[in-house]
């Protein structure tokens, strides 16, 4: 049987699209919180959960008072076309978008290493450890090493010269 966890604070407010959303927010012990807007005209719900770092950072406790503030510091951000909740308040990190499905591909063969993309430098890692043949985990540890050796995003550093 599962227990459902009682709302620590509700209230609602309208956001910039134009629309009510009641907030309902609830304790996660020691994860932070859970927040929930939802807004019934469109059943649109959106969850966002600010970690215990993030509500110490921002100098939030669970009063009723700093919870008003922290649920009257949302509002609604579109990211790659995705509707998030972010909070204006320093120390509450905003959302980042998570590529799923295709987007996880794209964002894969988008991603530059140096002259190349990250498959193709991930393809000739791949040969070099085929050819080196390690075992087991020192596999896993020579390919690490590997790419960490050949990384053509690592800073260049030129040692000055000696007089």
């Amino acid at each position: 049987m599962t227990m459902r966890k009682a709302a620590i604070y509700t209230v609602g407010r309208q956001l910039n699209n134009g629309e009510m959303y009641i907030f309902t927010t609830y304790e996660m012990d020691a994860a932070g919180l859970l927040i929930r807007a939802y807004c019934s005209s469109t059943s649109e719900e959106l969850t966002t959960s600010p970690s215990e770092p993030e509500l110490e950072a921002a100098g939030l406790t669970r009063s009723e008072a700093d919870l008003a503030k922290l649920t009257a510091s949302y509002d609604i951000v579109m990211k790659g076309g995705t509707p998030f909740l972010e909070s204006g308040m320093t120390g509450i990190n905003k959302p980042k978008l998570v590529p799923k499905g295709d987007g996880v591909r794209q964002f894969i063969a988008a991603t530059p290493a140096g002259q190349e993309t990250l498959p193709e430098l991930l393809t000739t890692a791949l040969s070099e450890l085929c050819k080196e043949k390690p075992a087991g985990l020192d596999a896993v540890k020579w390919l690490g090493e590997w790419l960490l050796e050949n990384n053509p995003n690592q800073p260049q550093v030129q040692e000055p010269d000696e007089p």
